[in-house]
């Protein structure tokens, strides 16, 4: 069996003995983009913008699919660039029937994901039974698959999941102004729409660059459970962006790994897996925000409450129920 590059030797069809320079290269950029897209989806979360980015992340197949038709080209570059064009037309969509419409946002959104969705499968189906030279393996935009990657598209992926980053950093005051309160951003003279079309705009960046690690289907995962899962711990936006980023390195980095070993295996899933798997620990075991921390405060709150006056000091009263609430 062998690994991405394959040429990583395995022991009993299970562990690797040793781990190609492509393959290492293909985790990196794979964990830059866990990285980026945990800190840019925090904003997501905080703005409320979830499900902008699913959206934007159902409507990435069709793009994908055009650019191949159009170019005939199978190169990753080409096929973000067409997956990150059909993203922003359906942000566009869904723009224009929440102002235009008496759609309701999450109806708006659920339009715009399940047409976009649906017409990227069937592009993807035609392209497959027409039998179009180049055209098998496009399916596996669906679910992600490391295995494919070149040293040359990891690098692609880290470059611009670096670019996002800095982008970011470099608006985080506003971004963070924004987030918690844009009526003042807006009273105090901030482009509130421009900045918040920008911080859409990077969520769909990191949609797309996402693809060939969480596929269209799974990928606004590593947009919004790190940034939850994060939001567990810390109460400071800087904390958050680190704590995000870094679970998103997490669980991109474990789905790679996987992958790698066993390379019939999808990473979206894996990714998935993971990032549930650290907001499970982080929702349990958060020193302040998680269940078990809330358990005990509200135990020791009942504990330390006193009886009503009149009562039996050695037995509950009846009605202590009703009088704690």
């Amino acid at each position: 069996m062998t690994g991405i590059a394959g040429t990583t030797p395995v022991v009993g069809g299970i562990l690797p003995l040793t781990i190609s320079h492509n393959t290492l290269v293909v985790a990196c950029g794979v964990a830059a983009v866990g990285f980026a897209a945990g800190v840019v989806g925090c904003f997501g979360v905080l703005r409320r913008r979830a499900l902008v980015g699913d959206a934007a992340a159902h409507a990435t197949l069709v793009g994908v699919a055009l650019a191949f038709l159009a170019t005939g080209r199978r190169e990753l570059s080409v096929l973000l660039a067409g997956g990150f064009i059909s993203a922003m037309a359906a942000l566009g969509v869904l723009v224009l029937l929440r102002r235009f419409s008496r759609t309701r946002d999450d109806a708006a959104t659920a339009i715009v994901l399940s047409v976009a969705f649906g017409l990227g499968i069937t592009i993807v189906s035609g392209i497959t039974a027409r039998g179009i030279p180049g055209g098998a393996g496009l399916e596996q935009f669906l679910l992600g698959h490391t295995a494919a990657l070149t040293a040359a598209d990891a690098w692609l992926l880290g470059t611009i999941s670096a670019v996002a980053v800095l982008l970011l950093l470099l608006a985080l005051k506003e971004a963070t102004l924004i987030a918690f309160d844009p009526s003042f951003a807006a009273a105090t003279g901030w482009p509130v729409t421009a900045i918040d079309y920008l911080l859409v705009t990077l969520v769909a960046v990191m949609v797309v660059v996402g693809l060939p690690a969480a596929g269209a289907v799974l990928v606004t995962a590593l947009v919004v459970i790190p940034p939850v899962a994060a939001r567990q711990w810390t109460d400071r936006v800087p904390t958050m962006l680190l704590l995000s980023g870094l679970f998103g390195v997490m669980s991109a980095l474990f789905g790679v790994a996987v992958s790698a070993v066993v390379p019939r295996l999808a990473t979206g899933p894996l990714v998935v897996l993971a990032s549930a798997f650290i907001f499970l620990c982080s929702f349990v075991a958060a020193p302040d925000r998680g269940w078990w921390a809330r358990h005990r405060r509200r135990s020791q709150t009942e504990f330390e409450r006193p009886n009503p006056p009149g009562g039996d000091q050695s037995k509950p009263p009846e009605d202590v129920e009703s009088f704690s609430t």
